[in-house]
């Protein structure tokens, strides 16, 4: 057995691998340009969508409250950069907390996000989400008052999470926060709640004492148009990089990002891995295939890493059925079906509208595509198909597991083929042939039924 010989670590090899990430970090000039996360000071596009919010905000000074704003579409649509910076310009009449539940695994969780972002320590489950709710509502009070004013908005980005904690009661956690609300406006202070997620509201499993509070606002984001993409790299690119990019390598990481459901971020992060990828001087198209390759293997992964449990049976399930039946598009119901199969005993099952939401969610990740199919008089179904190898994403799941999956098919396909070439020998009790085969088999001297 041979073994590779480890480089050592030394204070010349730290001075080595810097000097060359320096010389690759030589074709930016601003890198934090290339960060999704980083607010412009100019918004290109969406002015639709920031119309309709200033619209909102603006009719609290007229004595309207408008509860909650429901802000949706898909992933990299600019849903939280609009809002972001919609408010930042509007710190002359209101305060604002800004809420990623993403970290959040539970209700409670997302709860204690709030609070963090307020300012406040974290409370123990066993406090109570009614405690929670009335330090939330203290602190609004003692922000407002210290700044003299008298507006709130609470954005909750990733408001979905909730809802992938049901027994954490995302419902009644939602009613809460309404008569939180109204608690505040018998003191004279208006709250209003932005939630940002993909999908509507209306979407979501919520009590009819919850929708009828939260009225019906929503603001829409469609996916950017392979121009909007471009504007918008071409701006992040001027104030990035030393040299200028050629508007051929820009067109076509915009053109890349439409066709993966119109996502800037994605398109942002394209671009900086490519002129990672890049000699530091010139960023070229074979760059951008190398970074888009790079990308697409880490985001699943991560994608993968960050999913539920429920999720990754679902992902799990039509691995399995594409890799079994050799089809690429699975319905509904037998994406459902397998997956109460391959659930762990002590896992109950969502519900089956439940598993329909999270195979949206799956879509807007963009693991799977779906298609809408006719039944004739059954009416109408949905398929998934995965837009990655099921062997890629089976191993990530679990490589034991896909391991497992694919042992049971060539078990079955050995199966098979054994039946078709030996099976009659072994049937005690062989069908006739049909009257048609009959005839056909004594036209060609081949009548094997007894004879009289």
């Amino acid at each position: 057995m041979s073994y590779a010989l480890q480089v050592e670590l030394s204070p010349q090899k730290i001075a080595q691998i810097r000097a060359q990430i320096e010389k690759k970090n030589s074709i930016f000039k601003d890198k934090k340009y290339l960060d999704f996360l980083f607010l412009p000071s100019k918004i290109i596009g969406r002015q639709k969508q920031a119309e309709q919010l200033i619209q909102f905000i603006e009719s609290l000074k007229q004595g309207l409250l408008v509860p909650v704003i429901s802000v949706y579409g898909r992933s990299g649509s600019g849903k939280s950069t609009i809002v972001k910076f919609v408010l930042k310009n509007f710190d002359d009449i209101l305060s604002f907390s800004f809420v990623n539940l993403r970290k959040a695994k539970t209700v409670f969780g997302s709860a204690n996000l709030i609070l963090s972002e307020l300012g406040l320590p974290n409370l123990k489950s066993a406090q109570g989400m009614n405690k929670a709710i009335d330090q939330i509502e203290q602190r609004i009070e003692e922000i407002l008052k210290k700044e003299n004013k008298k507006f709130f908005v609470l954005a909750l980005d990733e408001y979905d999470v909730i809802f992938s904690d049901p027994r954490g009661q995302p419902s009644d956690f939602v009613y809460k926060l309404l008569t939180l609300e109204e608690n505040l406006r018998e003191k004279g202070i208006w709250l209003c709640i932005i939630t940002i997620s993909n999908n509507a509201l209306a979407d979501y499993t919520l009590d009819d004492r919850v929708k009828s509070r939260m009225g019906n606002s929503e603001i829409f984001f469609e996916p950017y148009k392979e121009d909007d993409v471009f504007n918008i790299l071409q701006e992040r690119a001027e104030k990035a990089f030393v040299n200028t990019v050629e508007k051929d390598v820009l067109q076509y990481c915009s053109r890349l990002s439409s066709d993966d459901h119109g996502d800037a971020r994605r398109a942002i992060d394209l671009l900086r891995v490519a002129a990672e990828f890049s000699d530091s001087q010139k960023i070229t198209k074979t760059d951008v295939e190398k970074a888009l390759d790079f990308i697409q293997k880490d985001r699943v992964s991560t994608i993968i890493s960050n999913a539920s449990y429920h999720q990754r049976a679902l992902i799990g399930s039509i691995c399995s059925q594409s890799l079994l039946t050799g089809n690429s598009w699975i319905s509904t119901s037998s994406i459902h079906e397998k997956y109460t199969k391959i659930l762990s005993k002590d896992k109950k099952p969502l519900s089956y509208r439940r598993i329909v939401d999270l195979l949206v969610e799956l879509k807007n990740l963009g693991l799977v595509e779906s298609r809408t199919i006719s039944k004739g008089r059954g009416g109408y179904g949905t398929e998934y198909k995965l837009k990655f190898s099921p062997e890629m994403l089976g191993k990530l799941i679990d490589e034991n597991w896909w391991k497992g999956q694919v042992e049971d098919k060539k078990s079955k396909e050995a199966r098979a083929m054994f039946d078709e070439t030996f099976g009659s020998l072994f049937d005690p009790k062989p069908k006739r042939p049909s009257s048609r085969n009959s005839n056909l088999l004594k036209k060609y001297g081949l009548d094997l039924q007894e004879k009289s």
